[in-house]
């Protein structure tokens, strides 16, 4: 037991750090587009990196009930945890994306509820999947960017952080402003990724130990051990856009995911193994398919969300953990 808490502790933190060093470079690329936040948070954070890299190498590992557990329970976590502290913590309620942009991922939702009739998700379906991602990524390039945010001032009117400064005040390298800085941040990018591979190698390697040393069901220990774990970092990409005046960056991490998890990141695994669903791992889907309903429902009717949202959704993940740990 205290071996496989090491692994899922070690896993973590190279986790986070590959994350940390791959988003950061990859963001410094994607500044000089003058895309708008919603887009950027879609896109660059909506297929988050660790959540992919783990569910993969737990395919590859033959866990694949702990994969997909951590693909719906990342999910899972993003709009309860995540989006609810970052709702506690707004100074004001967080306005609505475009409605398209709300609805738009209930498609590949739909889908993966269609593949997941059986419990089991074959390479077929997981192609499909992907191809429904990619429909879902040609959708959002083509849509008019009218709406980003001006330049040096976030939604709402406040001052917002110039894209030459990095979060507490400290200058961020431009593409524009230092030769060679494409390619010093394409490499950067790709050794992020690397030693994500190896921290999600790891943390798969820890929950596998605790499945065989519990009586935990193995779509639990994804969903809500290894999911929990790879989501972390999504409490932050939530809380600071929002703190900073840039909500479009977080509603575009979050309906970005959504859409990612439920097409591309469960077909791309699926792709590398067939997926076996046990039990939690459909709760856990069917969790976040409620929540997302949920979040897009207040955002649709009312135009805002805020702190009574916020602390539906976290008593609502309480609930969830409770009642799934019982099984």
């Amino acid at each position: 037991m205290v071996a496989a808490i090491v692994l899922l502790g070690t896993g973590a933190v190279v986790l986070y750090t590959g994350a940390d060093v791959a988003v950061r470079w990859a963001g410094r690329l994607a500044r000089a587009a003058g895309l708008p936040a919603f887009l950027i948070g879609a896109l660059l954070f909506g297929v988050d990196l660790e959540g992919l890299g783990t569910a993969v190498i737990a395919a590859a590992g033959e866990q694949t009930q702990i994969a997909a557990g951590e693909i719906f329970g990342t999910v899972l976590f993003l709009f309860s945890a995540a989006f609810g502290a970052a709702l506690l913590f707004a100074p004001r309620p967080v306005p609505s994306p475009d409605p398209v942009m709300v609805v738009a991922p209930s498609v590949p939702m739909a889908a993966a509820a269609l593949a997941l009739y059986d419990r089991f998700i074959g390479r077929y379906e997981g192609a499909i999947l992907v191809l429904l991602y990619v429909g879902y990524v040609i959708f959002l390039l083509k849509r008019p960017r009218e709406e980003a945010d001006a330049p040096g001032e976030a939604p709402g009117g406040e001052e917002a952080p110039s894209a030459e400064e990095a979060p507490g005040g400290e200058e961020a390298p431009s593409a524009e402003r230092i030769p060679g800085q494409t390619a010093r941040a394409a490499a950067a990018t790709v050794l992020g990724l690397l030693i994500l591979a190896l921290g999600a190698a790891v943390l798969v390697g820890g929950g596998s130990r605790l499945v065989e040393q519990t009586s935990l069901l193995p779509g639990f220990v994804g969903a809500a051990v290894i999911g929990v774990l790879a989501s972390l970092d999504e409490v932050l990409l939530e809380i600071l856009p929002i703190r900073r005046g840039t909500p479009d960056l977080a509603t575009g991490n979050l309906f970005g995911t959504m859409a990612a998890f439920s097409s591309g990141v469960l077909g791309v695994t699926a792709l590398v193994r067939p997926l076996d669903v046990d039990g939690a791992g459909n709760a856990a889907f069917l969790g976040m398919a409620a929540l997302y309903t949920l979040v897009s429902v207040v955002f649709l009717l009312r135009g805002r969300a805020g702190r009574i949202l916020g602390v539906v959704v976290l008593a609502a993940y309480a609930a969830w953990l409770t009642v799934l740990a019982s099984v």
